[in-house]
């Protein structure tokens, strides 16, 4: 029987541009053999750069805070930016290169005991109570594997995680560790913001099933299956720049998430539910044009504009309050309410309302 999602599937497999074709390099995490020696835990007071918590050993541990780098897992993944990890990850290497593309190496064990003394006993201790293993210290022995991982390391990428489904975030620095998803490096370093919120759509949610007819069984992360994620850009410069500007509304929304009281954490949310249905609806019509009624194109063009603070500053109550405005706005002169409460694939397929959902 042919359903709306088959007809659906169908017209996303046509797409002839895929996540591959505009990317530079796709690629898996970091693997190592001594996760319990990389992985550290953070300490709940965060009252010191160079205090952890092995894992392993139950126990603090001391390192060079410039060997240690955030950690990202689907565990604690968000969309648009990252949720804050209780872990972080030791990576002893030096990337001496400004390049885009970097030279890496693993720190040799003699300059290892000379420039980064805590870091080298912690080795030393680890090797001797895992491995019962007393003998010289080798990069072997922390080393891992990853080499495009490392080739792109300190390079922006977005990074492609799946918990539940499917999230991406953009990693700015380009030095978040992660295992477990996909980094992602594009040629133009201005699709950034498209990309992330095109992998962070209803796009996404339906790419399994994309999978699935063309016969990939692989994880919906794994490189191989992620380089065929079907790519349509907008045609047109102001749903570009729309969102554009959502996607920076989002991630400071999701970023105020996990520093809001408990109280406002439900406004916080509908605010947040609302940016990403309009990002999602302009992606819809991206990919089906589907022609968005023009009253609330107007609206949009009217009333989202890029903000001109700093979107990182510790007050935010007057952003909060502008985009509140902003989502006031809309409502009141355009047509937003009868998409909100009947959002669906453009003719074909419907999908639930709530943003945690979508």
């Amino acid at each position: 029987m042919f359903t709306k999602e088959n007809k659906i599937v169908e017209i996303i497999c046509e797409i002839p541009v895929t996540l591959g074709d505009v990317s530079e390099s796709i690629f898996g995490g970091v693997s190592t053999k001594n996760g319990l020696l990389h992985r550290l835990v953070l300490p709940e007071e965060g009252d010191s750069d160079s205090y952890y918590l092995c894992e392993g050993l139950c126990k603090p541990v001391f390192l060079e805070p410039e060997l240690v780098y955030p950690y990202v897992s689907g565990a604690f993944s968000e969309k648009f930016t990252f949720r804050p990890s209780p872990y972080s990850f030791m990576l002893p290497y030096e990337f001496p290169d400004e390049g885009r593309r970097k030279e890496y190496r693993a720190i040799p064990s003699e300059e290892m005991q000379a420039s980064y003394p805590m870091a080298y006993r912690r080795i030393m201790e680890f090797k001797k109570e895992f491995r019962h293993d007393v003998s010289p210290l080798n990069s072997a022995d922390y080393s891992i594997k990853g080499r495009k991982f490392l080739e792109y390391f300190n390079t922006p990428k977005i990074i492609a995680t799946e918990g539940y489904h499917l999230q991406a975030a953009y990693d700015a620095v380009g030095n978040n560790v992660f295992e477990d998803g996909c980094g992602i490096v594009l040629k133009d370093q201005s699709k950034y913001p498209y990309v992330t919120a095109v992998l962070n759509s209803s796009i996404a949610r339906i790419f399994p099933a994309v999978c699935k007819s063309e016969m990939m069984y692989s994880s919906s992360v794994a490189p191989s299956v992620l380089k065929r994620f079907p790519i349509v850009f907008p045609d047109n410069r102001l749903t570009d720049e729309l969102i554009d500007t959502i996607s920076s509304y989002l991630v400071f929304l999701k970023r105020q998430k996990y520093s809001v009281d408990y109280g406002a954490a439900d406004w916080l949310g509908e605010l947040t539910g609302f940016y990403e249905q309009i990002s999602n609806l302009l992606i819809l019509d991206t990919y089906f044009i589907n022609d968005l009624d023009p009253m609330l194109l107007d609206a949009l063009e009217e009333n989202i504009h890029p903000y001109a603070g700093d979107m990182d500053s510790e007050n935010s109550e007057s952003l909060l309050g502008s985009l509140y405005y902003i989502k006031q706005q809309i409502f009141e002169t355009s047509c937003f309410g009868k998409y909100s409460s009947n959002m669906r694939f453009p003719g074909f397929l419907s999908f639930p309302q709530s943003s945690e959902k979508l």
